[in-house]
């Protein structure tokens, strides 16, 4: 992989030459990087970065080349995937990649899986398995034409190139302007460099002459090729325009124009690309000028196939135009060498010509079975693609374009829609239904509304219309219209022709509106069971597993946490590993990790969370949800470190946090609030500032919002109690004792806070209330698990009584809550404190051990501040400080990773052998850089020897 070097060397650019070439070094070294090159077109990026890569392949980097154009845009990770030779190679992960992104559109999808996230996913693990078996370089040209997803991509990768051999170059010109570009080029900038080509200087243009010519310039000749302007390909092709014309003649070591050529107008670089062009035979242009048709790449087959001509007579032309520079030969085919070229040749065809060609080109790809994008690029290239075999093939495909390359095929449905052809067809409704599908990927809601409504007004057929009241439905549901998306949920009930698969799948999405959004737990319930009696009896595995969902739902807001369990295990049961049950599937499994939390269960939720990140692993990636879960998880746990890790793998404005670019608050509200609070725990200010900024101004109104709220309302009271606030803290939990119908908020985790906050306050009405609230929630649940422990607290800080609070910190212990140990602990020595002093400082000393482990200073200091009123100190040491920085600072999971890194595993095989996800193992692999002051694995490698494994003494 990789374009080819010039042929003659470099003039002007030693500085960034030896810049770049260091890099490469430092990547075969194990150092990773990110650059931008920048410059106007002709200036020399392309040259300069394949002339710093000449000898990558000698230092043991395997090199990706990819060069993205107009067309690009609109295709999915195509810049990545060509980068990265997808399309020929034969690993399982480029497999999957493409599977993922270019197999058929799933019906019935839950909460609408984006194909091009699974296969981002992918993408980057595959990079960084890659990257570990020997250093890697990845270039995109011309990356102001790269897609989003690639350019999204690329982003995640920068954030990684310390922790890989990986040297990321992205060539660029100033236009056009995307923000995207410009956002992407902001993140190198940051972590990487920007190397910006500036036209050559007059000196340096009368070296690039005399290089070209083989001799000095005379003054005529430099003041001709000065009026290029200093862009080098400008002044190569005057140079050589004039060379061919025999207008530069070479007299006493000197090259000069001959007399009488004039100077004073000097032909435009298109025009110089045409003269070289001149040269080729009539035969060559016109082939080349619809091979120009085809795209920047091409195939003789393709080529020959459009021509309607024997491959063997193209061949002579193409020896002429490898010749003379135009194109290149590449593995799979000719490539053009510049931009520009391809441009003059395209433009050079007549305009009336072009479209008849488009359609030729396009139906000699769909007859051969091309991609769908592949022959949806010509039929955009076309003015009207009207006629009935177009239309036909349009209408069969919108659906997969609409799943595959929804940019491309809005543009393609919308021209059709608008031209108004076929209107009374069946073809007709079958393109806006693929229209409204691509609005809806593209966030377009109320023009996927639109033409939504308009299929439903006139499609007869029971299946499209079924398949379009559902997409119709996720549509409204995500413009937050509930009420009406479940009046259409009931026209297709009423439906007496809806089959029963459609039946249950409708069913349970009305039991799961009316729980989400209304809270009626009672008609919820009734509507799942009838959903899953339908799906049943129809084999219907999808609906089967909604529907148990729905109940578990409704069980788990029962506090009937051993039906929800069982709800889960029994979808886990009818869903396999196929992709159409993906989705679902990871849903059940963090279901289970929940329940299982719920019960006390902490040794089976690990189990499950390790079983949930295995299934993401193997499918696409893990969710946002499940990094989220698993950071609560640990949590509760004492694993801080491990919690944070998950969440800092998480970008809180990254594109996995939404569905088809749609944000789903009750991840991102969970995301802020649980950062916030750790990060108040342990007097991280800034840090829980800004997630409190950032959840707070998300709105909350459905039952699903305030299940996420949770968190955040308890950073924003524990803000406020740090701040000398503590009336402000009570106001802010209380608000907790307002749960609304079927909400599954666990409130009892927060109210032993309440409680002590509002005794300190001397508000013991409220306590008393809160009190109240965690007894009932406990007498809810069927199994007493974790409300009962927290009832304990409650009614020891109420009555003054630190027995309850004893049992409950040892119940913790034996479960594994270890922050909520310590807080009982806490409020144990508080009250001991009056009568019984020895026990008292023991129990203190147990509560700050176990704070010190979490790092949660702040709580260590409110301890302090508590119980020294009473005349008991925990000595003249503060806190002890954790370890901020080398060996020691590393947290048990850090250790692990970092033994594994030195074993030379890659982050997918880590997490692997970790249960972790490759976003996670990333994270900690930033930390454990961070925290050694190192810049590359192999460093990592070489502290790891430093400090090897204790190993227990052998036995006598």
């Amino acid at each position: 992989m990789g374009s080819q070097a010039p042929t003659t060397p470099l003039v002007g650019r030693t500085m960034h030459l030896a810049l770049l070439r260091g890099l490469v070094k430092e990547a075969a070294a194990g150092k990773g990087a990110a650059i931008w090159v920048e410059g106007e077109p002709g200036v020399g990026k392309t040259a300069l970065v394949t002339t710093a890569l000449t000898d990558a392949g000698k230092l043991g980097c395997r090199t990706g080349w990819a060069a993205a154009d107009e067309f690009s845009v609109r295709l999915p990770l195509r810049g990545i995937l060509s980068c990265l030779d997808v399309d020929t190679a034969h690993d399982a992960r480029h497999a999957a990649s493409l599977q993922c992104l270019y197999g058929r559109p799933i019906l019935g999808e839950l909460t609408g899986t984006d194909p091009v996230l699974s296969a981002m996913e992918n993408v980057l693990a595959l990079v960084d398995g890659l990257c570990t078996q020997q250093p890697m370089i990845l270039a995109i040209d011309d990356m102001q034409w790269a897609d989003e997803a690639s350019l999204i991509s690329w982003h995640r990768l920068t954030h990684v190139v310390e922790q890989l051999p990986l040297l990321l170059i992205a060539i660029s010109r100033p236009s056009p302007e995307r923000a995207a570009v410009a956002q992407l080029r902001r993140s190198v900038q940051v972590r990487g460099s920007i190397v910006r080509l500036l036209p050559l200087a007059t000196k340096e243009v009368a070296a690039l002459v005399e290089q070209l010519v083989g001799c000095a310039p005379g003054p005529r000749l430099l003041r001709t090729a000065a009026r290029a302007a200093g862009n080098p390909l400008y002044v190569r092709e005057l140079v050589g325009a004039l060379s061919a014309e025999g207008q530069i003649t070479i007299s006493a070591g000197q090259a000069e124009l001959v007399d009488g050529t004039a100077d004073s107008t000097l032909p435009s670089l298109g025009a110089l690309i045409q003269h070289r062009l001149a040269f080729l035979a009539p035969q060559a242009l016109e082939m080349l000028g619809t091979a120009a048709l085809l795209g920047p790449e091409f195939t003789v087959t393709d080529l020959a196939a459009v021509l309607q001509s024997p491959a063997s007579q193209l061949l002579t032309g193409l020896r002429q135009a490898l010749a003379a520079g135009v194109i290149t030969e590449t593995e799979s085919g000719f490539v053009f060498e510049q931009p520009l070229i391809r441009q003059v040749l395209h433009d050079s065809l007549p305009s009336a010509l072009r479209p008849v060609l488009h359609r030729q080109i396009a139906r000699v790809l769909a007859e051969s079975g091309a991609s769908s994008e592949r022959v949806a690029e010509q039929l955009l290239a076309m003015p009207s693609p009207t006629d009935r075999a177009t239309l036909g093939w349009i209408a069969q495909h919108a659906a997969q374009l609409a799943h595959q390359v929804p940019d491309m095929a809005a543009e393609l449905l919308e021209r059709v829609v608008d031209e108004g052809a076929g209107t009374a067809s069946r073809e007709h409704d079958m393109i806006v239904s693929g229209l409204a599908k691509a609005y809806f990927r593209l966030g377009r809601l109320d023009a996927a509304e639109k033409h939504a409504w308009q299929v439903l007004g006139r499609v007869s057929q029971v299946e499209p219309a079924a398949e379009m009241r559902w997409t119709l439905t996720r549509v409204l549901f995500s413009s937050g219209r509930s009420e009406q998306a479940r009046i259409v949920i009931d026209q297709a009930l009423q439906d007496v022709r809806l089959p029963p698969r459609w039946q249950a799948r409708f069913q349970a999405l009305s039991a799961m509106s009316l729980r989400s959004d209304g809270g009626d737990l009672d008609e919820a319930d009734r509507r799942a069971l009838q959903a899953l009696e339908l799906a049943e009896s129809a084999d219907e595995p999808f609906a089967t597993g909604y529907a148990l969902c729905v109940r578990w739902l409704v069980n788990s807001a029962r506090r009937d946490h051993e039906a929800a369990l069982a709800a889960m295990d029994r979808a886990l049961s009818v869903l396999d590993d196929r992709p159409e049950h993906q989705d679902l599937r990871s849903c059940a499994l963090e279901n289970r990790l929940f329940t299982l939390h719920n019960l006390d269960r902490l040794s089976d939720a690990d189990a499950a969370c390790r079983a949930a990140v295995d299934n993401a692993q193997r499918g696409d990636g893990a969710r946002v949800s499940l990094h989220i879960g698993s950071a609560v998880h640990d949590f509760w746990r004492g694993r801080w470190d491990d919690a944070v890790a998950s969440l800092d793998s998480i970008g809180a404005d990254s594109p996995e946090i939404t569905h088809f670019g749609l944000r789903e608050r009750g991840a991102s509200l969970l995301h802020h609030g649980l950062s916030a609070l750790v990060a108040s725990h342990r007097d991280e200010r800034d840090t829980a500032r800004r997630h409190l900024e950032a959840g707070l101004r998300q709105p909350v109104s459905t039952v699903f919002d305030w299940e996420n709220f949770d968190f955040l309302l308890a950073a924003q009271a524990l803000e406020a109690e740090r701040g000398g606030c503590p009336e402000k803290a009570v106001g802010l939990l209380s608000m907790l004792l307002d749960v609304r119908p079927g909400q599954m908020t666990l409130i009892h985790q927060w109210l032993p806070d309440l409680v002590r906050l509002a005794i300190e306050v001397g508000d013991r009405a409220t306590a008393s209330a809160a009190v109240e609230a965690c007894a009932a929630e406990a007498a809810r649940e069927q199994k007493p698990a974790r409300a009962a422990a927290a009832v304990q607290r409650c009614r020891g800080l109420l009555e003054a009584d630190p027995a309850p609070l004893i049992d409950a910190a040892q119940h913790y212990a034996r479960v594994g809550r270890v922050f909520e140990q310590a807080q009982a602990l806490e409020d144990a020595a508080v009250l001991l404190a009056r009568h019984r002093p020895p026990d008292a400082r023991s129990a203190l000393a147990e509560a700050t051990s176990l704070y010190e482990g979490l790092g949660a200073v702040w709580d260590v200091r409110r301890a302090d501040t508590r119980i020294r009123p009473h005349g008991i100190r925990r000595g003249a040491r503060g806190p002890r400080a954790r370890a901020s920085f080398g060996w020691e600072a590393l947290s048990p999971t850090e250790l692990r990773v970092a033994r594994l890194v030195a074993e030379g595993k890659s982050n997918p095989e880590v997490a692997a052998d970790l249960f972790l996800s490759r976003r996670t193992v990333q994270t900690h692999v930033s930390h454990i850089l961070l925290k050694l002051g190192v810049h590359s694995r192999v460093e990592i490698a070489t502290e790891a020897l430093r400090h090897p494994e204790e190993t227990p003494p052998t036995p006598e």
